[in-house]
């Protein structure tokens, strides 16, 4: 991995640099997590993390006590979920969410903010950290997400980010296009690679146990499949369709399915009232959220990953995984070439679940690929990069270029 600039200030080190890094929902934590290991574990800095959003619902699997299990230091716990399932949802817990870290910056002082992606917590410490004079490391940014409200929201902390910490080589590109100096941006690759390269390998039936479900043959696959903000009012339509066909193909050709719950977005509770029809059944078990070395060993094992999570896109290559992409959502954004995309049809939606299980010369092609995102040592290059910056330059705090 290569960064534009590179500068060397090691003299300067002579107190810890503060880090509190934000975090809302599982998903961006996994991402997120290698990074912070590694910050802890670096006499350099000095580590704190935020915790909001879904981390603190219980509907959500109350996942603050896996961040807490992992040992890090928790600064604030920030409730900002409004439990419903309108649009108002995002917009009221952002501003919730912004005056709430407003108030824990204010006492940690901290030299960085760091933070995944584009979701509630993205948006709002971009705008605390430029109002507060606190440096924004944003890790994700330039990576189109078409038809998502998360698309231009993402580009909006782009423009507000000082250090961009890019998953792949060409979002580089994409962030220089809009204006950004070269100087802040690195690319670093997806630090949750390391996720899959560091979680010890565990019998599935151990996994199995966990589940208390029999999947020791292999004979399974993964779902996780969120709402799209520009698809809202077909929410349920289209997991009702997505589980019917999962039903068909798992009675057809013996294949259980195991699912994941949705994201907060508008539109979840519609995907958890299709879920709750299906769930439980002979070929269909769902859960709020696994831990980290049983998901990635069920994901390891399993015969591929459908739905519509960026996991497809980001983390699949690296587990040579085939993906059956249902829907609009991810569409635009760079892959591996492992994603097939197809609409919410059951014809198309069992066609390609049955070559993505079943189609050897399939499956040996996607086992070849490489994975755009990075080779797994992004963990170590960001803390390096954020080691690295000299904290009294005025270049970083200030942007000369806007467009």
């Amino acid at each position: 991995m290569t960064s534009k600039h590179f500068y060397s200030t090691a003299n300067q080190m002579k107190t810890k640099r503060k880090v509190l890094a934000v975090t809302g929902i599982r998903s961006e934590y996994d991402i997120l997590f290698p990074v912070l290991k590694a910050l802890q574990a670096d006499d350099r800095f000095e580590l704190k993390i935020a915790v909001s959003g879904a981390h603190l619902s219980d509907w959500h699997g109350f996942t603050l006590a896996k961040i807490l299990d992992d040992g890090f230091e928790v600064a604030d716990k920030l409730d900002c979920l409004l439990m419903t399932d309108r649009k108002t949802q995002r917009p009221k817990s952002t501003g919730i969410l912004i005056q709430s870290l407003t108030q824990t910056v204010d006492r940690e002082q901290p030299d960085f903010l760091l933070f995944v992606g584009d979701r509630e917590e993205s948006i709002a410490t971009a705008i605390v950290g430029n109002y507060m004079n606190i440096l924004v490391a944003h890790i994700g940014g330039g990576d189109p997400v078409f038809g998502n409200a998360d698309d231009p929201i993402r580009f909006a902390v782009s423009k507000l980010a000082h250090i961009h910490f890019a998953t792949a080589k060409p979002y580089t590109d994409n962030l220089e296009q809009i204006g950004e100096e070269a100087f802040r941006i690195f690319f670093s690759g997806n630090p949750a690679i390391c996720n899959i390269h560091e979680t010890p390998a565990l019998p599935l039936q151990e996994v199995s146990d966990f589940l208390q479900w029999d999947i020791t043959d292999g004979r399974y696959l993964v779902l996780i499949k969120h709402p799209l903000s520009s698809e809202k009012e077909e929410a349920a339509e289209q997991m009702e369709i997505t589980l019917k066909s999962l039903q068909e193909f798992g009675t057809e050709h013996q294949v259980k399915t195991v699912g994941i719950f949705p994201n907060t977005d508008p539109g979840a509770y519609d995907i958890l009232r299709a879920i709750k029809r299906y769930d439980n059944s002979e070929y269909i078990h769902f859960f709020k959220t696994l831990p980290r070395e049983i998901f990635v060993n069920l994901t390891r094992n399993c015969l591929c990953l459908a739905g519509n999570s960026s996991m497809g896109i980001l983390e699949a290559p690296s587990y040579k995984l085939p993906v059956v992409n249902i829907g609009k959502r991810q569409q635009g954004r760079l892959n591996a070439g492992n994603v097939n995309f197809v609409a919410h049809a059951g014809t198309a939606i069992k066609s390609a679940l049955l070559q993505a299980c079943f189609d050897e010369k399939y499956r040996s092609h996607i086992a070849s690929l490489d994975n755009p995102y990075g080779d797994g040592k992004a963990p170590e290059f960001i803390v390096e990069t954020l080691a690295d910056i000299d904290l009294k330059d005025k270049k970083w705090y200030t942007k000369e270029k806007l467009c």
